[in-house]
């Protein structure tokens, strides 16, 4: 897993949507484009108290430059808030950005990410987005995939051979198959978080209903007794974006996770 924390030194400071909202959009530059995502959880995330099956993100990222993303500022400083909205027809939200001071100030994106959460996104639901002027972005958030293996709770020794194998019921869809092995919390200081590399642990697969886990994946320098790990999987498509934006994306994923222990 890459980029599990953000670089500390960078000062975030979270802007309320409405207050920042203008009275008018700058048009897309001929490279900007614009990415929407929603995830959906078999299991809620509580976000202050508040139970959620779903989370969206959105940005404006640079097509000649993938690292460059956020969204815009004006030349002479000002920031001019780019508006996303996401509904799943029982509740809209408008998401909150937050804003990175020095994030690709060459490309006058300020804000590193947008961000809101959904009661609902299970699978089938329908959701709908607006990005500025433009509410034309559609997606019907996917099946999830529940593993069949390994079960919750397994434990695995990477010296003795042993093989991690996923197993799901396939769909036999062209849908966007990931895995990831990862520290359970990113919370918890700890030999499991602090000493482990977890870089590759993370990966692709077709829907074909069981995936090997490569034994390069496997995270390194694990302590003699082992460290939990979150597995994810995911499958994931793409709907259909307003016609008036030249270069976007809108996509959903649903997540699956289990808990396993792996051992060195």
């Amino acid at each position: 897993m890459s980029n599990i924390a953000r670089p500390a030194a960078i000062a975030a400071l979270c802007l309320s949507a409405a207050a920042c909202a203008p009275d008018e959009y700058r048009p897309l530059a001929e490279n900007d484009a614009v990415q929407i995502t929603v995830y959906g959880f078999d299991a809620p995330i509580v976000r202050d108290g508040v139970e959620y099956r779903g989370e969206a993100e959105a940005y404006i990222w640079k097509v000649d430059d993938g690292s460059a993303f956020g969204v815009r500022e004006n030349g002479d400083g000002e920031y001019l808030h780019d508006t996303f909205v996401v509904s799943n027809g029982l509740e809209e939200v408008q998401l909150r950005c937050i804003r990175w001071e020095d994030s690709h100030p060459e490309d006058e994106l300020v804000a590193s990410i947008c961000r809101g959460y959904l009661k609902q996104a299970e699978p089938g639901r329908a959701i709908r987005a607006r990005f500025n002027d433009f509410d034309g972005w559609e997606i019907v958030m996917p099946e999830l995939s529940e593993l069949t293996s390994p079960e919750p709770g397994s434990e695995f020794s990477l010296s003795s051979g042993n093989e991690l194998v996923l197993s799901w019921a396939p769909l036999g869809t062209d849908d966007r198959m990931e895995w990831s092995l990862g520290p359970v919390s990113l919370d918890d200081p700890g030999p499991c978080l602090d000493d482990v590399s977890w870089d590759s642990s993370d990966g692709r697969t077709d829907d074909s209903g069981s995936f090997v886990v490569p034994t390069d994946s496997y995270p390194t320098d694990l302590p003699a007794e082992g460290c939990q790990a979150s597995l994810r999987f995911s499958r994931g498509r793409r709907g259909t974006i307003d016609p008036g934006v030249k270069t976007g994306s809108i996509f959903a994923e649903q997540f699956y996770e289990a808990r396993i222990t792996l051992k060195p």
